[in-house]
């Protein structure tokens, strides 16, 4: 048994890593506690009826489809890590997001921002692979419907999680600052459209009336409420010191060079540390933040002369991290 999974992760990685994401997400539906108060009874403005929770089925039923809807995450941070990098980095990022300690326990509990990643990164996927193709002049012209379809998705992601209209704004600046207004006016004509359809059908369901719950979004949104703490705290624990030091150092070095990736994200945790709402914020850009930040060091460390004579060094580093990794896995198993 042992010789076949080797075998198979040697032929199959990518669905390797799903296996163990998996295996991974369904420990945590069955062994994590019940919905957390204050987080998981609301969704966006929308309120989860509270008779769900003393049916324990549902629960776990949802957990599961939440769950096996995150896997989405792990092959889309793939797809984007293979545009700017190595098939190699890309699995390694895929690793991280399939078990990177919080992400087995955000993904099987109902964060807006944990529902929102798969449409925002696949809308992102979109963006970078036409933005690279222009500007490899692999293709001759500007293909509005992809930036259309882009920005539907990037819409789609509104509509679960209202806060990540912060991500899409950085989206469309950075097109701005990429000269490709085209883009930017395409990809708004399709977010538009999303959030229309979403906002309509689900307010006069709920609400009986349009955009009900989006008026309240965006009359809190200009709400200061100043807590530099938690997002420094999220930055700086993320991937766990020493690695976090390191993706803060990667993400900072690509800025211009990634700047598809970065800067929404980079706006978005501007933006956290004027909110209350840190958490799911911070969710929302995990894997980008973590893409570019791991891609930017792994790309200065391989041309590094210190640590290219010092890879001991280097690999002790990764070993702390791997085993305070488990330990934070096997932590929110049995705490959370």
């Amino acid at each position: 048994m042992k010789e076949k999974l080797f075998f198979f992760s040697i032929k199959h990685p990518l669905s390797y890593i799903l296996l163990l994401a998996i295996v991974v997400r369904i420990l945590a539906a069955v062994l994590t506690s019940g919905w957390i108060a204050g987080w998981d009874y609301n969704f966006n403005n929308y309120r989860i009826p509270g008779p769900w929770f003393d049916n324990p089925w549902i629960v776990y039923i949802s957990r599961l489809i939440l769950g096996a809807f995150s896997l989405l995450v792990i092959t889309l941070a793939y797809r984007i890590t293979k545009i700017i990098a190595d098939k190699t980095t890309a699995l390694e990022i895929a690793t991280f997001c399939a078990l990177l300690w919080g992400m087995p326990f955000v993904s099987v509990h109902p964060f807006p921002a944990a529902v929102a990643l798969p449409f925002l990164l696949y809308g992102t996927l979109l963006i970078m692979k036409q933005h690279n193709l222009l500007e490899n002049n692999e293709i001759e012209k500007f293909h509005r419907t992809t930036f259309i379809v882009a920005g539907f998705f990037l819409g789609m992601g509104f509509a679960a999680y209202y806060q990540s209209l912060i991500y899409y704004i950085g989206i469309v600046i950075t097109l701005l600052i990429l000269k490709n207004w085209k883009g930017a006016l395409m990809s708004l004509i399709g977010y538009v459209l999303a959030v229309g359809i979403t906002q309509t059908i689900v307010d006069l369901v709920v609400y009986h009336r349009p955009l009900v719950a989006m008026s309240v979004f965006l009359h809190d949104l200009a709400i200061i409420d100043i807590n530099y703490e938690l997002t420094a705290m999220f930055i700086c624990a993320m991937m766990i010191p020493p690695m976090s030091l390191m993706l803060i150092f990667g993400f900072f070095r690509v800025l211009r060079k990634y700047i598809i990736l970065v800067l929404p994200a980079l706006l978005t945790i501007i933006y956290s540390i004027f909110t209350n709402n840190n958490l799911d914020l911070l969710i929302m850009i995990a894997p980008t933040y973590l893409i570019a930040g791991y891609v930017g060091w792994k790309e200065f460390y391989k041309n590094s002369a210190f640590w290219t004579n010092n890879k001991w060094l280097l690999w002790t580093c990764y070993s702390v991290f791997a085993l305070m990794n488990i330990a934070m896995i096997i932590y929110t198993f049995v705490k959370l």
